[in-house]
């Protein structure tokens, strides 16, 4: 449900307020409003907070590669406020020395990168056998050092005349060395232009470019010495200090975010100015906050304004409460409208299990996720969708049960029983009772998004709206069904009669009064012509859930070829090649099932999203909430006591 929210003034001493900002932080209940009409200047305390955020996010970084792999199940460890500010100054002197290090790194790697392009270049040029350092032109001779495409070796003849040439190496590019009389040093050039010719120099290095190679080797021997020397002592760092870093770099993003309130308050000579939006059932919470740092403080606790945007809370049971991250995924309920998560959750829920529909995929999806929960006590995003996908793989079970199937094979094969299963449809044999289901669920989905919308009317005071613009269609596409099916489930005329007159019923409350604000009856009779045309768009939505019957039917399929394909692996009848072949396909059933799970489940959980947003939503939702963003311990690394 979407909670209403509440516009919040307080003014108190400047000398509180410290102390009165800590207080409604450890509440986590007030998003502050900026301050834009008095200026005063936090800037460069907000400055030096991020700057210490920064400092501490990239120390992180630079022991990221030397950190020991956490267990998935690790619990995140619960500290007091305290405990973690008092790492903010070491964790500070120990990011100083990390960074001095990475800068060392940074250079001798620079350096062994040079060093090694230079190696690179002088490899053809080894068996040149002068110093490179005192190799130049003579007062009479030119020289042109260069490499050569081996294909134009023979056109250098073509100078022979005014040039001599030698060459050093051999293979598709080879080091070449041409001289001529300064006279012909033009000629020459030109010439070179015309091949395959690169024009080289040598580097400022002493000796031959053989002996070189030699010295850049031994030195790149040492720096790389170094650099172990330095890696190894960044993870001696990391695997002492990591713990301080990350509980200081949480306790600083609290004192930014802190920092930041402060710069969005407003001040006169001896108080601050405070304003922000609460829900409503945290007034007590926050009033109880300040009260017991001081009480001299004014404090209103108002509805908002018509022209006040505020942002969106919604609260939920236990159930429900996980889903809202699938709801904030497509976007936050409008405040005025109505949140959907409570009304999509179950759909959700069922649907999710309709698209995997395996017992045995189920369990392993449930066994999991409550073994993550349990034990990692995730929080947050992937709090919320382990949940999600918990509660999927319940269902899962259920349809699984249903539809007759355990990893892929059918439960009278597994029992041992003879058409007992399924208990509901079989999809390899019934595909088209398979798919009707479906199609029975979708209408059922869509139906109740619309009978939403009327309850939203109704509660606006608005009943043609409801009545006129949504219940019809309800009268039209039930009406619809039970004409065109009524006649397959009875023989009864009377269904298809009655399915008529909704249809008909529905269609004459379309036609005359969807364009009921206009005085023109023609005008109202287009309008309500056009609106007829959406009997289209239900139908394209109704037929959206042949999805359900394609995924299921999906995973059905993998799972009982991946159990055909391992079974020949272990039906040989050679007793040596089934021993190995029953060791091999045990190891792949493992693999190409924890395949199969993985990608169905993120397959059911993107489509089963996708009818939520398009199929349901679209019938009711108002989206365009803005995320409700309080004061609070932005944590990643620790959770914060509660007595802190």
């Amino acid at each position: 449900m979407i909670i209403p929210m509440k516009r919040l003034t307080l003014v108190a001493h400047k000398g509180d307020e410290e102390s009165i900002l800590r207080a409604i932080q450890s509440t986590g209940a007030v998003q502050i409003i900026e301050n834009g009409d008095l200026e005063h200047d936090y800037e460069e305390g907000l400055n030096a907070s991020q700057q210490t955020v920064d400092t501490l996010n990239e120390s992180l970084k630079i022991l990221k590669p030397y950190m020991e792999k956490g267990s998935l199940l690790a619990q995140t460890p619960e500290k007091k406020l305290t405990e973690i500010s008092e790492e903010i100054k070491p964790a500070l002197t120990l990011s100083e020395e990390l960074q001095g290090i990475t800068a060392d790194l940074s250079k001798i790697r620079s350096e062994i990168e040079k060093n090694r392009m230079m190696i690179e270049s002088l490899q053809p040029w080894e068996g040149f056998p002068e110093d490179m350092s005192t190799f130049q032109d003579s007062k009479y001779v030119k020289y042109f050092p260069g490499l050569l495409g081996a294909s134009d070796e023979g056109k250098l003849e073509e100078i022979a005349d005014i040039s001599e040439y030698q060459l050093f190496g051999d293979g598709a590019v080879e080091a070449c060395v041409v001289g001529c009389a300064n006279e012909n040093a033009k000629s020459v050039a030109s010439f070179l232009k015309s091949i395959e010719w690169t024009d080289y120099a040598f580097p400022k290095l002493s000796g031959s470019p053989q002996y070189a190679i030699s010295e850049l080797e031994s030195r790149n021997q040492d720096l790389e010495s170094e650099k172990k020397d330095l890696e190894e002592k960044l993870a001696f760092l990391a695997g002492g200090n990591i713990s301080m870093i990350q509980d200081a770099y949480d306790a600083s993003v609290i004192e930014r975010d802190r920092a930041k309130a402060f710069a969005d308050l407003a001040y006169s000579d001896a108080t601050f100015h405070l304003e922000g939006w609460i829900p409503d059932d945290r007034t007590e919470d926050v009033e109880k906050a300040v009260a017991s740092v001081t009480d001299a403080y004014y404090l209103e606790i108002r509805n908002p304004g018509e022209d006040e945007v505020q942002p969106s809370v919604v609260r939920n049971k236990p159930f429900s409460q996980p889903f809202e991250a699938v709801t904030n995924l497509y976007s936050r309920p409008d405040p005025k409208g109505i949140d959907g998560t409570p009304y999509m959750a179950p759909f959700y829920v069922l649907l999710f299990g309709l698209m995997l529909s395996d017992t045995g995929y189920g369990m392993v999806l449930a066994i999991l996720t409550a073994l993550f929960i349990k034990l990692k006590k995730p929080t947050g995003m992937m709090g919320s969708f382990a949940k999600v996908i918990f509660w999927g793989g319940l269902s899962t079970v259920i349809w699984g049960f249903l539809v007759g199937t355990f990893f892929g094979l059918d439960f009278d094969l597994i029992f041992g029983t003879k058409d007992v299963f399924p208990i509901l449809v079989d999809p390899m044999e019934n595909p088209i009772g398979m798919l009707i289901l479906c199609f029975g669920l979708g209408v059922l989905h869509i139906l109740f998004g619309v009978g939403l919308k009327m309850k939203m009317a109704f509660r606006d005071g608005d009943w043609q709206t409801a009545v006129f613009d949504n219940l019809s269609w309800i009268l039209i596409v039930i009406g619809l069904i039970l004409f065109a099916g009524g006649p397959m489930l009875t023989s009864a005329a009377i269904v298809k009669t009655v399915g008529l007159g909704m249809t008909i019923c529905g269609a004459v409350m379309i036609l005359l009064f969807k364009g009921r604000a206009k005085r023109n009856v023609f005008s109202r009779t287009i309008s309500g012509l056009g609106e007829l045309y959406q009997v289209t768009s239900y139908l394209s939505d109704i037929l959206s859930y042949a999805r359900l019957f394609a995924l299921g039917i999906a995973t059905g399929v993998i799972a009982s070829v991946f159990n055909d394909l391992c079974g020949m692996l272990m039906g040989s009848p050679n007793i040596i090649i089934r021993i190995l072949g029953i060791l091999i396909g045990c190891a792949l059933l493992v693999g190409l099932h924890a395949f199969n799970i993985a990608i169905n489940t993120l397959g059911a959980f993107v489509h089963c999203a996708r009818l939520q947003y398009v199929e349901f939503y679209g019938k009711f939702y108002e989206a365009g909430g803005k995320e409700f963003k309080p004061l609070s311990y932005n944590t990643r690394h620790v959770r914060i006591a509660e007595n802190n």
